[in-house]
C-alpha cells in the first residue's frame, strides 16, 4: 500500500527550485527591459542618432528578426550546454549590446548595438522555460511559464519608468552604462545560484517506489514529462534533431499556437498603435497612453488565469487558444466597423482582448513540452518561440507597405481608410494559424493516444 507521504516529493515545490526559477526571472526580466529600453527612450534616440522615424522603426523590426532567427541556433545551444551556461551568454550579449549604445554615436553602431541585444535576449526565454521541468512538478508547469511571462513584463516598466529617469537627469551614456553594467551583474549572479537541474534527481528504480510513484503523479503532470521510453538525441545527429525536433506533433502544434495568438498584440503596441490611435482615431496623447497601460494590466490579468486553465483543462488547450483568437477578431470588427471615430470604450476593450494573445501564447510550450524528450527540449521551445515573433514581423511589416501603398507613408498622411485597409492584412496571417493549428491539433492528439499509458 502506498502511503500519502509518498507523494510528497513529486507534489512539493521546494526552496531551491524557487531560488533558481527567482533568479532566473531576473535574467528574464532584465532581457525584456534591454529589448524595450530604445523605444522607451525614442525621442532622444532619434536626437542623438539623428534619425528619421523610418530608421526608429528599423531598430525594432531588426531587433525582432535577430531574435527570431536566433531561436532554433539558441535552442540547440541551450540543449548542448544547459539552461544556465546559455542564460549567463545571453545576459554577456545584452551586457555587452547596452555599452555599446552608451557610447554609440551614429546609427550602423547602435544597430549593431541592437544586434547584439537581440541575439543575447534570444537565449533568455526559452532557458528560462528549459529550466522549469527540472524543477517543478509537471503540474505546475504551465502555471509557472505564464508565471514567467507575467513577470518578465517588469522589465517594461523598468525600461518606462527608472531608465528614462536616469536618463533625465544623468545623461545617455549614464543610463546605458547602468543598465549593460546591471546586466552583466545578472549574469554573474546566474553563474553562482542556477543549477540546470536538481541535485541527487534519481527516479525510482523499485518496482514498489515506481508504482508509488505513478500513483502519485497526476495526469496533467504525466502528460508535462518526456515521452516515456524516448531516448535522447544529440546533435551529433547532425541535422536529424532538427527535424526529427520539427516532425514531432507537439512542436509543430506550439508553433501554430505560438504564431496565431501574439502577432495582433505585438503589431498594435510595438509600432503601430499609438499613431493608429492618434492620427486615425483621433484620441489625445493622454488616452491612447491610458489604453496602452491597460494593455499591460490586461496582461498581467490574463497570465495566472490562464495558467490555471490550461493546468486543470490541459485537453482543451486549443479551445481556450481558438477563444482568444476569435475574441480578438471581433474586438478589431467592432473597433473598425465603427463609423467614424471609434469611442475610446473600443480602444480600452480592444487593449485588453489584445493583452491575452501573449499569455496565450505561452501554451504552445504546453504541447511541444508534452511530447519533447528533455534532450531536445530547448530547441523544440526555440521552434515554437520563433513562431510568434515570425508572424508578429510580417504583420509589422505588412501594415507598414499597406500604407505606403495607399500613400500614407507618414503621420501626417494618415487616415482612418487607410489603417482600415492596413489592419485587414491580419485576416490571412490568423486564417493561416487557425487552418495550420486545427491539422497539426489533430496529430497531436493521435500521437498522445498511441502513446503506451
Amino acid at each position: 500500500m502506498t502511503r500519502p507521504s509518498d507523494s510528497g516529493p513529486i507534489d512539493r515545490v521546494s526552496p531551491r527550485a524557487l531560488a533558481v526559477w527567482g533568479v532566473a526571472l531576473v535574467a528574464y526580466v532584465v532581457a525584456v527591459f534591454a529589448r524595450t529600453s530604445l523605444s522607451a527612450t525614442g525621442v532622444e534616440a532619434a536626437v542623438r542618432f539623428h534619425a528619421s522615424s523610418a530608421v526608429l522603426s528599423l531598430f525594432t523590426v531588426l531587433q525582432l528578426a535577430v531574435y527570431a532567427a536566433m531561436q532554433i541556433p539558441a535552442g540547440a545551444t541551450v540543449d548542448r550546454i544547459g539552461p544556465r551556461k546559455a542564460i549567463a551568454i545571453g545576459t554577456g550579449l545584452i551586457g555587452l549590446g547596452q555599452l555599446a549604445i552608451a557610447f554609440a554615436s551614429a546609427v550602423p553602431t547602435a544597430i549593431a548595438a541592437r544586434v547584439l541585444v537581440g541575439s543575447g535576449d534570444a537565449f533568455i526565454f526559452l532557458s528560462v522555460v528549459r529550466l522549469l521541468p527540472a524543477w517543478f512538478p509537471g503540474r505546475h508547469v504551465a502555471l509557472v511559464t505564464q508565471l514567467t511571462g507575467m513577470v518578465g513584463q517588469l522589465g517594461q516598466l523598468l525600461s518606462l519608468g527608472p531608465l528614462v529617469g536616469v536618463l533625465a537627469v544623468r545623461g545617455w551614456q549614464a543610463a546605458f552604462v547602468a543598465a549593460g553594467s546591471m546586466t552583466l551583474l545578472v549574469g554573474a549572479l546566474v553563474m553562482v545560484a542556477v543549477r540546470d537541474g536538481r541535485p541527487h534527481q534519481t527516479r525510482a528504480v523499485s518496482t514498489g517506489s515506481a508504482v508509488a510513484a505513478s500513483s502519485a503523479i497526476s495526469t496533467t503532470e504525466a502528460t508535462a514529462l518526456p515521452p516515456a521510453g524516448s531516448e535522447p538525441l544529440t546533435f551529433d545527429e547532425g541535422g536529424g534533431a532538427l527535424r526529427r525536433t520539427w516532425r514531432n506533433p507537439g512542436t509543430r502544434a506550439g508553433f501554430w499556437v505560438h504564431f496565431t495568438t501574439p502577432f495582433s498584440a505585438n503589431a498594435f503596441v510595438l509600432l503601430w498603435g499609438f499613431a493608429y490611435m492618434t492620427k486615425a482615431e483621433h484620441v489625445s496623447d493622454p488616452v491612447a497612453l491610458a489604453v496602452l497601460s491597460t494593455y499591460v494590466a490586461g496582461t498581467l490579468m490574463f497570465s495566472p488565469l490562464l495558467g490555471v486553465l490550461t493546468s486543470r483543462l490541459p485537453t482543451h488547450r486549443v479551445h481556450i487558444v481558438a477563444v482568444i483568437v476569435m475574441s480578438q477578431v471581433i474586438a478589431w470588427t467592432v473597433v473598425l466597423a465603427w463609423p467614424g471615430d471609434a469611442p475610446p470604450a473600443t480602444l480600452f476593450l480592444l487593449a485588453v482582448t489584445l493583452a491575452s494573445g501573449g499569455p496565450g501564447s505561452l501554451i504552445g510550450f504546453d504541447f511541444s513540452r508534452t511530447t519533447n524528450p528533455l534532450a531536445t527540449l530547448g530547441l523544440a521551445t526555440g521552434m515554437v518561440n520563433a513562431a510568434g515573433f515570425i508572424s508578429s514581423l510580417t504583420a509589422v511589416l505588412a501594415v507598414g507597405v499597406v500604407l505606403d501603398l495607399l500613400g500614407e507613408g507618414t503621420p501626417g498622411r494618415f487616415t482612418d481608410h487607410g489603417f482600415l485597409v492596413a489592419w485587414l492584412v491580419q485576416v490571412p496571417i490568423w486564417v493561416l494559424g487557425l487552418t495550420m493549428l486545427r491539422r497539426s491539433n489533430r496529430a497531436f492528439r493521435a500521437h498522445l493516444a498511441a502513446r503506451p499509458s
